[in-house]
């Protein structure tokens, strides 16, 4: 609901399996009052319409960060890392904090398009990290030989070209779909998103429903990391490929 220099952001969702529906409602972009701190309120019923709690809370991006954690941890292999990002707003830091949680990253390499705010994201988000970040000048350079490759922007054309991938590497994705190449859901390895229910029913355009559609990948193909985490979904991953994350946001998440 647009107002002068922002708007009223409204998110709702359901989740049949758990019995529960419910909706997030706040300020958005440019609307941050004098103390800083946007806060949200979130109301979450039953199925049968109960009221289970009204919840206020300050906006964060702890979910998205400890999403993006968890599908590290189960997707990636042991060992020191090698990360690139791309994509310096403001769920970054927290991402990148999500990761380092359950890997020991030994080179992380920053880039965005914006050299000035790209070189202030190194500096701010080091201090809090409590270690160094590198900011490079291309997206090849975030990209290339890294182990993981994070990508979190508001694109909805694809950012990085598949052929800077180190074999065998994890890439996950926390913005629209539209950020990543279509051809990573068409090659061999493994594919998972943090929300079927979501991915089904995107906020904008999506390339995976569209290649559902045209039947070129079938929802079979895909994995929903919850289904990982708790062992329902043992697919093998082939060695050499490249494994993608899309973290679905939308109300489901938020829910």
């Amino acid at each position: 609901l647009p107002v002068p220099e922002g708007a009223l952001r409204v998110v709702s969702g359901v989740l049949l399996d758990t019995g529960r529906m419910g909706i997030r409602f706040g300020p958005a972009l440019g609307l941050t009052p004098p103390s800083g701190q946007r806060n949200h309120v979130a109301a979450l019923y039953g199925l049968d319409g109960a009221l289970i709690a009204l919840v206020a809370y300050p906006f964060n991006t702890l979910r998205t960060g400890a999403s993006v954690g968890a599908a590290v941890r189960h997707l990636s292999p042991d060992g020191t890392l090698k990360l690139g990002v791309i994509g310096t707003g403001r769920n970054a830091v927290s991402l990148i904090e999500g990761i380092a949680c359950v890997r020991t990253l030994d080179d992380v390499r920053v880039y965005s398009r914006d050299a000035d705010r790209r070189k202030r994201f190194v500096d701010d988000a080091g201090r809090k990290l409590g270690r160094a970040l590198a900011a490079v000048n291309s997206c090849e350079e975030a990209v290339a030989g890294m182990d993981i490759v994070l990508v979190a922007t508001s694109s909805r054309e694809p950012v990085f070209d598949t052929a800077w991938l180190k074999p065998g590497c994890l890439v996950t994705s926390m913005g629209p779909i539209g950020e990543l190449p279509p051809a990573l859901f068409l090659s061999p390895g493994r594919k998972v998103v943090s929300s079927f229910d979501q991915e089904k029913a995107p906020l904008r355009p999506s390339f995976l429903v569209d290649l559902v559609r045209e039947g070129k990948v079938q929802w079979a193909d895909i994995d929903e990391l919850g289904d990982i985490i708790t062992g329902k979904s043992t697919r093998a991953q082939v060695p050499g490929t490249v494994t993608v994350f899309h973290e679905s946001a939308g109300g489901a998440g938020d829910i």
